[in-house]
C-alpha cells in the first residue's frame, strides 16, 4: 500500500524527521530509506539500536504521529501515478485483488478509502504474528483468495516487501520508490519499472489485451 498505492512514503519521511529534530536526533534521509517496508515493532526495535538504549521510543513515536497527521489533514495523501488505472485494469480481467501490508487496519481505510470495494481481500500487520519480510501477510492473503502463492503476482515497492512476497513463493514485480532495488531482489524480480502506468502497459501486452482510458475522479 504504502508507496505503491499512495505516495505516503515521502509524507512519513517529513514527520519523522521533524520528530528526529523535535526529540534532538538526526535523521537523514538514507537512515529514514532503512525503515521503509518495515513493521512498526521492527522500526521500534531499530531506533533503539541506532539511537541508544536510552531513546525514548515513544516519545519519538508521538510527535512523529502527531506531525504525520498534520501533514494528512492538511494535504492528504495523493495515489501513486497510475494507481487506481493499474487496479481497474486488473479488476476488469476478473482477477481478484488484494492488500497485504505493513501497515495497520486503520490507516488502510484511511488511504484506500475510495478503493477497497476493489478489493477482495486486505490482510494488515494486525492479521498475523511476524510482519514483513516474513512472508506470513502474503501467505495469508493468497489463503484468502483461495489460490496458491505460486500463482499470486506481488507488486511491491520495497525490498522488504519484495522479500516477503519472494518467501512466499510468489512471483514479484517491483515499482520503487524511496528505496532502490537491491541486487538480490532485482535478480528474482520477474520485473522492474518505474510506474504503475507501465506495469500496467506492460502487463497488457504480456496478456494480450487492449488498454482502455480511465479516470479516477471517483476513487
Amino acid at each position: 500500500m504504502d508507496g505503491l498505492l499512495v505516495d505516503s512514503e515521502r509524507l512519513e519521511r517529513r514527520a519523522w524527521q521533524a520528530a528526529a529534530e523535535e526529540c534532538g536526533i538526526v535523521m537523514s534521509n538514507a537512515r529514514f530509506a532503512t525503515f521503509v517496508g518495515n513493521p512498526a515493532d521492527v522500526c521500534d526495535r531499530m531506533l533503539g539500536d541506532y539511537y541508544g538504549p536510552d531513546f525514548d521510543v515513544p516519545a519519538f513515536r508521538a510527535a512523529a504521529h502527531r506531525r504525520m497527521r498534520a501533514l494528512v489533514d492538511g494535504e492528504g495523501v495523493a495515489l501513486r501515478p497510475g494507481a487506481i488505472e493499474w487496479l481497474r485494469f486488473v479488476a476488469g480481467l476478473g482477477i481478484p485483488l488484494g492488500v497485504a501490508t505493513s501497515s495497520g487496519p486503520e490507516l488502510v481505510r484511511e488511504r484506500l478509502a475510495g478503493m477497497l470495494s476493489l478489493f477482495a481481500t486486505v490482510v494488515t500487520r494486525a492479521d498475523v504474528s511476524r510482519g514483513k519480510p516474513h512472508p506470513d501477510i502474503y501467505l495469508l492473503a493468497a489463503e484468502r483468495l483461495g489460490v496458491a502463492p505460486v500463482t499470486v503476482l506481488a507488486l511491491e515497492d520495497s525490498p522488504i516487501g519484495a522479500r516477503a512476497a519472494l518467501a512466499a513463493g510468489m512471483a514479484v514485480v517491483v515499482v520503487p520508490d524511496l528505496v532502490p532495488t537491491p541486487p538480490d531482489v532485482r535478480e528474482r524480480a520477474v520485473g522492474i519499472f518505474a510506474s504503475l502506468h507501465d506495469v500496467r502497459a506492460a502487463a497488457a501486452r504480456a496478456w494480450g489485451v487492449s488498454l482502455t482510458p480511465t479516470t479516477f475522479h471517483d476513487a
